[in-house]
This record gives structure tokens, C-alpha cells and sequence, in this order.
């Protein structure tokens, strides 16, 4: 997809290969809606984004909170018009331990992050992106999700 005047939505946006994204996007001519938990983080992109954040919205969300998905995409339409684009980035690492000496908390942030989170955007984003001509859903996955730890 050319993604010069196209709406991507990024989660975890706000550092690492998020924030990467965002920008290589904006250079690309995309208009952006970055999503992260880390309010202060996705002021750094929008910094970094320098001249090209007139086509960047931040959005304050925790994934996991699926109620908060709807008010989310109604902003992204109001700021952007349209979505044509969810690139599900965000994502945590599990703890680098054997799955007995795991605490039960840890598994289920992982799980509710990596998994739930990514379930929850896909399904409320696309009845909005089965509209557009063209569309995509890009999901991103670390090298945890290749290699685990046992």
C-alpha cells in the first residue's frame, strides 16, 4: 500500500520501533494517530516528528482497556477523517524464567498486552477499515515470540 495520504493507526507509539514507524510513516507521507500508555512518550514522537506532526494525533490509551477502543476510533475519524491502516506494535517481553518460577500476574500482562490487546484493536478497527478501498492490519512480533524461554 502507498501510504502517502492514508490514515495508520501504530500502537506503542511512543518508543522503540513504534516511535520508528510513526516517523518513517510521516516521511512517507502518511497521516499518523499514534497510540501508547506512556503519555510523554508519544509528545517525544510528536517532537521528533518535527514539521511532519501536522499529519500526527497522540492518543493516550492502555490497549487492554477495551472499553476506551470505541471513544479511541471516534477521535482517530474526527482528527483524520478515515482509517486505512492498524499496525499493532505494542507489546511487552514475559520475564526471561521457566514458566514454574513465573508469577501468574506476569503471565496474564503479557497475555492481555500481547495477545488480548492485539485481539481487541483488530476487532474494533476493522468494520472502519472494510470500508476502505484498500486497507491493512500489520502485527508486529518480537523475537519472544520466536525463540520463548521453556
Amino acid at each position: 500500500m502507498n501510504v502517502a495520504q492514508k490514515t495508520v493507526a501504530v500502537t506503542g507509539a511512543g518508543n522503540g520501533i513504534g516511535r520508528t514507524l510513526t516517523l518513517h510513516l510521516l516521511d512517507k507521507g502518511a497521516r499518523v494517530a499514534c497510540i501508547d500508555k506512556d503519555e510523554e512518550g508519544l509528545h517525544e514522537t510528536e517532537m521528533e516528528a518535527g514539521s511532519l506532526a501536522v499529519r500526527f494525533s497522540c492518543h493516550a490509551l492502555d490497549i487492554t482497556e477495551n472499553k476506551a477502543i470505541p471513544a479511541l476510533i471516534n477521535q482517530i475519524l474526527h482528527n483524520h477523517g478515515c482509517i486505512d491502516g492498524l499496525i499493532n506494535n505494542a507489546g511487552v517481553i514475559q520475564p526471561f524464567t521457566t514458566v514454574k518460577d513465573i508469577e501468574m500476574k506476569d503471565i496474564e500482562r503479557v497475555m492481555n498486552i500481547n495477545f488480548y490487546g492485539t485481539v481487541n484493536m483488530t476487532r474494533a478497527f476493522l468494520p472502519h477499515l472494510l470500508t476502505r478501498k484498500e486497507a491493512h492490519i500489520v502485527n508486529v512480533c518480537s523475537i519472544g515470540g520466536f525463540v520463548p524461554v521453556p
